[in-house]
């Protein structure tokens, strides 16, 4: 492929905990799929279609961010106009609202021009790691006044790191920078795993938000060695229900609005109760120590979703996701 048909990416972090941390928020399995665009960093990971998990590292993160689409036999469209990414389409190939080509992209590069491409999530930990300073904790968890409630974000020696992408059949590059120390990892990359048909319904679900801590502290009082999970939903108090179903006894977790839950809708006048693997729902408390915020969506199909809030500093987050497909129904 010709240099010109290649993206140019590039990106400047001050600290490489904050990379390193979202990225173990999620890390259920190795190989993952690594999308960029203009918007930012996200990261993909898929489990037999029942597992899903995603983390975005939004460009506003970094220092410096450039990022240069490929170009096409035709001229792009216009881009002038980016909204602010959101974070809520499971596809994650638009977190904004531009498409920026219509022609038809080189391989490894969605319509819409971002770059996509297989990395080792354990090959790439390891190398963000390489000066010891990607381990420790530093995620800001203020509780969004600014006033901080644990440990500081300067806390510990800070590695700095640059990032760069040249496109298809190409390394991931990251440049470390500690104590005038400089150090260069070349991490190679591979055609992604084909992107699964799953998009939440986002116009027609049940939301669920509360501290990250309470579901946390929930979920550690269940039977791990249970099979399922159950979420039960109701109109009225216990609003939410999670349950496991062990082989000598069921144990509940309940939850109220005004109580634990801060904000809670419903879209039913009746209770519902849907299973999930449980295995694949304890993955989150992978996120859950480092979040401050947990968003709890179950659409009409079922399908489970938990977004979490992850601050950094005052007025910049990084987010991590998870989903879930439903179970067979209860006997």
């Amino acid at each position: 492929m010709s240099s010109e048909n290649q993206c140019r990416f590039t990106a400047r972090l001050r600290n490489v905990r904050h990379l390193a941390a979202v990225i173990k928020s999620i890390h259920f399995k190795d190989i993952a799929t690594c999308r960029i665009s203009p918007d930012g960093l996200t990261f993909i990971l898929e489990e037999s279609r029942c597992l899903f998990g995603r983390c975005l590292i939004q460009k506003q993160i970094f220092e410096d961010f450039n990022f240069m689409p490929p170009m096409t036999d035709g001229a792009p469209l216009n881009s002038e106009s980016q909204q602010e990414p959101r974070f809520v389409s499971q596809s994650g190939s638009q977190h904004g609202s531009n498409q920026y080509y219509s022609q038809r992209m080189p391989p490894g590069y969605s319509p819409d021009g971002t770059a996509n491409f297989g990395i080792n999530l354990a090959t790439l930990l390891s190398c963000l790691n390489m000066f010891g300073t990607a381990g420790s904790s530093s995620i800001y968890t203020g509780d969004g006044t600014g006033g901080a409630i644990g440990g500081s974000l300067n806390s510990g020696p800070v590695t700095a790191i640059k990032l760069s992408y040249n496109g298809t059949g190409t390394t991931f590059n990251l440049t470390l920078e500690d104590d005038g120390v400089v150090t260069t990892c070349g991490i190679p990359t591979f055609d992604p795993e084909p992107p699964v048909d799953f998009e939440f319904n986002e116009e027609n679900h049940s939301k669920i938000i509360m501290k990250a801590q309470w579901l946390e502290e929930g979920l550690r009082d269940l039977d791990a060695t249970s099979d399922r999970v159950v979420i039960r939903l109701s109109p009225d108090i216990p609003h939410l229900r999670i349950s496991s179903l062990g082989t000598i006894e069921n144990l509940d977790v309940n939850y109220s609005q005004g109580d634990v839950i801060e904000t809670f809708v419903y879209q039913y006048n009746r209770p519902i109760e849907i299973s999930y693997n449980f295995s694949h729902v304890l993955n989150v408390l992978r996120v859950c120590p480092m979040a401050t915020k947990a968003n709890m969506a179950i659409d009409s199909k079922d399908f489970m979703r938990i977004q979490f809030l992850l601050p950094v500093v005052e007025h910049k987050y990084l987010f991590a996701e998870y989903s879930f497909s439903p179970l067979e129904a209860l006997d």
